[in-house]
């Protein structure tokens, strides 16, 4: 009774487990923020075999085809703020009407550090684990998110020189991001 009973279990646990195999084949195409990819939108299949298979690569490039496509641009309105030293990521409805805020996770801003060459030095996200749960909000005309970052914490470990930080939204419903250039001494 006790060998059926254990291979029942062990039987149940292996077909669990589901398949072997690569389970994006049946998925639909998908960009940051889990929007469709359409052909009118402006933006490739990452399904293009030219595209890296990489996921974090392809999620920079799917950012860097949204900063580049004009029909996206100046949705919200952005600026970065200094106070006292600190920085203030400041994201605003400029808009007569209702903008419908949209996060697939619980992550709802990014930044990326480059230094004087233009590399990329650290990004918040990188090595970061987020929730998994849709957030969505209204922002009013007129109404603004805030989202403070501390010089200190983000110079840390970054050698003396110059550097551009750049902040993202990540709205899926909308494209904002500004840059700010700072010194570390």
């Amino acid at each position: 009774m006790y060998k059926i009973t254990t291979s029942l279990l062990i039987f149940l646990l292996l077909t669990a487990c589901g398949t072997v195999g690569d389970s994006s084949q049946d998925s639909p195409d998908i960009t940051e923020g889990n929007a469709p990819v359409s052909e009118d939108n402006g933006v490739d299949s990452p399904a293009d075999p030219n595209e890296s298979s990489d996921p974090i690569k392809s999620k920079e490039e799917a950012r860097k085809k949204l900063e580049t496509n004009e029909s996206n641009k100046e949705e919200l309105e952005v600026h970065v703020d200094r106070q006292d030293g600190d920085f203030l990521f400041k994201v605003t409805n400029n808009h007569e009407e209702d903008a419908e805020i949209y996060f697939s996770t619980g992550q709802e801003y990014d930044y990326v550090v480059y230094d004087e060459s233009g590399s990329a030095v650290k990004k918040l996200s990188e090595g970061m684990m987020y929730t998994q749960a849709i957030k969505e909000m209204t922002l009013s005309p007129g109404e603004a998110l805030e989202y403070p970052i501390s010089y200190s914490d983000l110079a840390a470990d970054l050698p003396p020189g110059e550097y551009t930080i750049q902040f993202i939204l990540t709205d899926a419903n909308h494209h904002a991001t500004a840059k700010e250039t700072f010194t570390v001494e």
